[in-house]
């Protein structure tokens, strides 16, 4: 999805839920000539601030970047059934497992990393625990103040709530599996 898709979906979304681009920009903490850029196409956007101004309009990027929602009985997920989640075009995928699915308690997250390739320079934090475990490459990963390098087979669990952010620390791709109880990514 390219900058101006994202911002077409997200206006829609704003004027689904009847709310003013200001006062959305308010309670989001963002200001509004860049959330009105956004929405023009005009501004890229890290995954932490359409997080933050998704929870102000009561979504989160799992029903964002999904479409039909799965049915709850389905078993099985194919990789080309996976949704992208991270809006981006730099070197981030999240791509979510279920995206969509009514009833779910669990978000899983297929995560790729290019080299050089963050979640941005701000810390973002949503409602969850969030657990995950390093496939491939090395990931540092950032929690309140702490710094952490993670390789294959290094695992991590935190409540979500706490300011953190993920970056590439490697030359190579990283890749990794993370989830999030409840969904709130």
């Amino acid at each position: 999805m390219d900058d101006r898709q994202l911002g077409t979906r997200l206006r829609a979304l704003r004027e689904a839920r009847k709310r003013s681009l200001r006062s959305v920009a308010r309670e989001a903490g963002i200001a509004l000539s860049f959330v009105a850029a956004v929405e023009k196409g005009r501004n890229s956007i890290s995954v932490a601030k359409l997080k933050t101004l998704l929870d102000a309009l009561g979504s989160n990027l799992g029903a964002f970047f999904g479409d039909a929602a799965p049915p709850a009985s389905k078993v099985v997920y194919r990789k080309n059934e996976l949704v992208e989640i991270s809006g981006q075009r730099r070197g981030l995928s999240y791509r979510e497992v279920a995206a969509g699915r009514p009833g779910r308690a669990l978000q899983v997250l297929v995560e790729s990393y290019a080299p050089g390739a963050d979640t941005g320079a701000e810390r973002y934090r949503h409602e969850a625990e969030e657990a995950g475990v390093v496939l491939k490459g090395r990931l540092e990963l950032t929690v309140d103040d702490e710094v952490h390098v993670l390789g294959p087979g290094d695992a991590y669990y935190f409540d979500s709530r706490r300011p953190h952010r993920f970056r590439n620390a490697g030359k190579g791709v990283v890749q990794a599996v993370s989830v999030n109880t409840p969904p709130s990514f």
